[in-house]
């Protein structure tokens, strides 16, 4: 496996998980990642969500429900893999960017998002859509656009002489 791995979003698999705690004895949850770059590279980088206040801890079990968190108890990630607690097969967008704390530089999980990246979590409903757009008279701006980028469908069925008799 390559040991550098560059800031950008990719698509990661959970390795194993567990939970730790924080310097200030705070539990923390950990999750090992491991993601095969453009390169082919394989990659593992570890994630900690920690739940020290109730925004992190509603940030956290949100990483958690991404990947698949079958319970509702964090600390049955002491589990480990295997035990079925977060789903090992699925597949997650992660975003990696370059942290430096106490003056050392590393490579950081910034976001574990379901896979189309941060912007399909908070993905509407149906129904929740349609109350959204009511009362907006959005049907002619539509057409417009949809009759501007509509592809010409060629038809390259045989053409008959309407004159000429079926010949059955």
């Amino acid at each position: 496996m390559s040991t550098e791995l560059k800031s950008g979003t990719f698509e990661a698999k959970v390795k194993d998980y567990g939970v730790t705690k924080t310097r200030k004895g705070d539990p923390m949850a950990m999750v090992r990642f491991e993601i095969v770059d453009a390169d082919g590279d394989g990659h593992n980088i570890t994630w900690y969500g920690t739940f020290s206040s109730e925004k992190a801890a509603e940030i956290t079990c949100e990483a958690l429900a991404v990947c698949g968190w079958t319970t509702k108890n964090p600390a049955d990630l002491a589990k480990g893999s295997g035990s079925g607690v977060l789903d090992e097969d699925k597949i997650i967008s992660l975003t990696i960017a370059s942290d430096t704390y106490e003056g050392k530089t590393r490579m950081k999980v910034k976001y574990v998002n379901p896979p189309g990246g941060g912007s399909f979590r908070n993905q509407m409903d149906h129904g929740e859509a349609v109350q959204m757009f009511n009362g907006l008279n959005l049907s002619g701006i539509a057409a417009s656009v949809q009759k501007k980028h509509k592809k010409e469908v060629v038809n390259h069925a045989p053409k008959f002489d309407t004159e000429e008799p079926v010949p059955f």
